[in-house]
């Protein structure tokens, strides 16, 4: 069963991945564009839009995709000073509010957000709304809680002697 979920975790990161490789891809030849545009001429309409939008998507799943990679940011200098037991204690209470934050403010906050601005549809690309834009808040939530709860469960299964600083278990 582990094994399963592993894999099918690992093929969810992957394609993370490379959701997040093609906006980026798609982001540096949009602003190349509209660059080029400007250049020789009048700059095309869309291209600031779409960079916005690809960066708010960037950004929401790039920060899904830290928390699976255990890539987050963490200040760990006093945390790494403390007992085992007490670094246990709070890397379980840190991810429990990373669950909360996931839940209250990325996927209802989200879906809430999203909802309202779903029938708002960008100027300059009248077939994408706001509320697609805005999805990547409950999506990224989404990911977020996955990947959280899944750290929570590998330090409450280690040792404490075998937390390190971080928030995560070592492996």
């Amino acid at each position: 069963m582990i094994h399963v979920y592993r894999r099918l975790r690992d093929g969810l990161t992957r394609v993370l991945e490379w959701l997040v490789i093609v906006m980026v891809m798609l982001i540096t030849l949009d602003v190349l564009w509209g660059i080029a545009t400007r250049t020789f001429g009048a700059q095309a309409v869309y291209t600031d839009e779409l960079a916005r939008m690809l960066l708010v998507w960037i950004t929401m799943l790039g920060g899904a995709l830290a928390f699976a990679r255990k890539a987050h940011l963490g200040v760990d200098f006093f945390v790494g000073k403390m007992h085992p037991a007490a670094r246990k204690t709070l890397a379980v209470i840190v991810q429990g509010v990373i669950i909360t934050l996931a839940v209250v403010v990325f996927i209802a906050g989200g879906v809430v957000l999203a909802r309202a601005q779903w029938t708002q549809a960008l100027p300059t690309m009248p077939w994408i709304t706001k509320g697609i834009v805005y999805s990547a808040i409950p999506v990224s939530g989404l990911f977020i809680l996955l990947f959280s709860l899944e750290n929570l469960m590998s330090i409450i299964r280690t040792p404490a002697e075998r937390i390190g600083a971080q928030t995560q278990s070592e492996g």
